[in-house]
C-alpha cells in the first residue's frame, strides 16, 4: 500500500515489453498481484479497494491518458525538431511529477480510510515488506564504489536507450558514460532519506487512526517526500536532472537515420495506443 503501488502505473504503461494496449487491459490485476505482496486484505477491506481501483481505471483512462499522450507527443516534437534544453527536460520532469499527484488527489480520499482500517497485524506485514525491500537496497550497493555505479548505470542507460532506438553505438556509449562520471554523487543521501520516509510512513502508519495526522502525513509522504530531503540532496537532484537533460540532448544528435526512425515508430506507437484507450468506451 506504498508509494510503489500506484508508480507501478507508469510502469506498466511506458516501460514493459508488450504492447501498451495489452498490458493496460491487465493493470487491474498488477495492481491486486501488487497490494498482495506487501498485505492479505480482508474481504470487506478487498471489496472497497476493487470499487477503487475500477473507478480510478475509468478516470484514468478518460482524464490522465491524453496527458500522457500530449506529453509525449511534445517530448517528440522537441527531439526531432532538436529544440529540447535542459530547462525544458526539467519542465517535462515537473509534468510527470504532476501526473503522480493528480493520481494520489484522485484516490487518497477512498484509500486512506482502508489504510486506516488495517489491523496491527496487516500494518506489520506492510511493514516487514517495505524493511525487506529497503535491506536489499541497501545490500545491493553497500561496498560499491564510485566506478562500480558508474559502470552499472552505463549498462542501465544503454540498454533502455536500445530499447528505444535500437544497438547504441560506441559514440553514443561515451557519450552515457561521460554523464554519469560528472553525475554529482547522491547515493549516500538516497539512502537516508528512503530510511527517513520509511520510518515516518511507520510512524503515520501507528496513528492511523488519528484522521487528520494520518492524513496530512499521507499528503507529505505520497506528494511532497522532498520535504525530507536536505537542501544539499535537492539540490544535487535538481543538478543531476539538468546533466541528464543534457545527455539527452547529446545523444539526440548522434541517432543514426535508422536509429531516428526506430525511435519515432516506437513513440507513435505508444502514443496511438495511448489515443485508442483513451477512446475505449
Amino acid at each position: 500500500m506504498s508509494k510503489k503501488l500506484i508508480i507501478l502505473l507508469f510502469s506498466c504503461l511506458l516501460f514493459v515489453g508488450c504492447s501498451t494496449k495489452i498490458s493496460y487491459f491487465f493493470l487491474d490485476w498488477a495492481i491486486e498481484w501488487e497490494v498482495e505482496e506487501y498485505v492479505e486484505l480482508t474481504s470487506d477491506q478487498q471489496d472497497k479497494f476493487d470499487v477503487i481501483i475500477e473507478s480510478f481505471l475509468v478516470w484514468h483512462r478518460q482524464q490522465e491518458l491524453p496527458r500522457y499522450r500530449d506529453q509525449l507527443s511534445l517530448l517528440s516534437t522537441l527531439t526531432n525538431q532538436q529544440t529540447m534544453t535542459p530547462e525544458l527536460w526539467l519542465n517535462q520532469v515537473s509534468m510527470a511529477k504532476a501526473h503522480w499527484h493528480r493520481i494520489f488527489d484522485f484516490v487518497m480520499p477512498e484509500l486512506l480510510p482502508i489504510m486506516a482500517s488495517l489491523s496491527d497485524e496487516q500494518v506489520n506485514q506492510v511493514l516487514v515488506q517495505l524493511k525487506k525491500e529497503q535491506q536489499e537496497l541497501i545490500e545491493e550497493y553497500a561496498g560499491k564504489d564510485q566506478a562500480e555505479l558508474i559502470k552499472y548505470s552505463d549498462k542501465r542507460i544503454a540498454k533502455q536507450l536500445s530499447e528505444w532506438t535500437g544497438d547504441a553505438t560506441d559514440e553514443q556509449k561515451s557519450i552515457i558514460h561521460q554523464a554519469n562520471t560528472e553525475r554529482l554523487a547522491t547515493l549516500d543521501m538516497w539512502l537516508e532519506y528512503r530510511h527517513e520516509w520509511l520510518s515516518q510512513f511507520e510512524q503515520a502508519l501507528k496513528r492511523r487512526q488519528q484522521t487528520d495526522y494520518f492524513t496530512q502525513q499521507m499528503k507529505l509522504l505520497m506528494i511532497s517526500p522532498d520535504e525530507l530531503k536536505s537542501k544539499v540532496y535537492r539540490d544535487n537532484v535538481d543538478e543531476n536532472t539538468r546533466k541528464f537533460g543534457s545527455m539527452l540532448i547529446a545523444l539526440n544528435k548522434t541517432f543514426s537515420q535508422k536509429q531516428r526512425k526506430h525511435f519515432d515508430k516506437k513513440l507513435a506507437e505508444l502514443v496511438e495506443d495511448l489515443t485508442e484507450l483513451h477512446l475505449d468506451k
